[in-house]
């Protein structure tokens, strides 16, 4: 989508796509020696968008699955390196990259909650019961719930 020749320029991030891949080359003088992401589309869990004002930029935040939050004693910009900030000209460019993401990134967590089959449901309750957990009453009427 975004090849490193028309690269997106973000407050200190040269920012580019190779395949299913987000490359996030940070600037030295901005965020020191963090050098280069490499973020598979998939990894990024969520997008938080903000559109651009007469005064201010707007920014474009990513939640990357597995990525363990900065320190607290870190930078600003070591803090908010996931943070995209754009300008007004550049919005069409940055909202394509949002959508280039979304047809791509890994459902929420939400999303993919296990469901288990009515039977598995049945088989648990039924254990409960034979625990003593549940009375017959109590079974019969959660069996008719899940039978529906």
């Amino acid at each position: 989508m975004i090849d490193e020749a028309q690269a997106l320029k973000a407050g200190g991030i040269t920012i580019w796509t190779e395949g299913d891949v987000l490359v996030l080359k940070y600037s030295v003088w901005f965020y020191g020696f963090l050098g280069t992401k490499r973020i598979p589309r998939s990894s990024i869990t969520s997008v938080t968008w903000k559109e651009p004002g007469d005064w201010l930029a707007g920014f474009m935040a990513l939640d990357i699955l597995g990525e363990k939050p900065p320190s607290p004693h870190a930078s600003p910009n070591v803090q908010n390196q996931n943070r995209l900030q754009y300008e007004r000209g550049d919005r069409d460019r940055f909202a394509a990259l949002r959508d280039w993401i979304a047809a791509g990134r890994a459902p929420a967590a939400s999303e993919v909650a296990a469901s288990s089959s009515v039977a598995d449901e049945i088989a648990k309750l039924g254990k409960l019961r034979e625990q003593g957990l549940l009375t017959d009453e109590e079974f019969t009427a959660q069996k008719a719930k899940l039978l529906g």
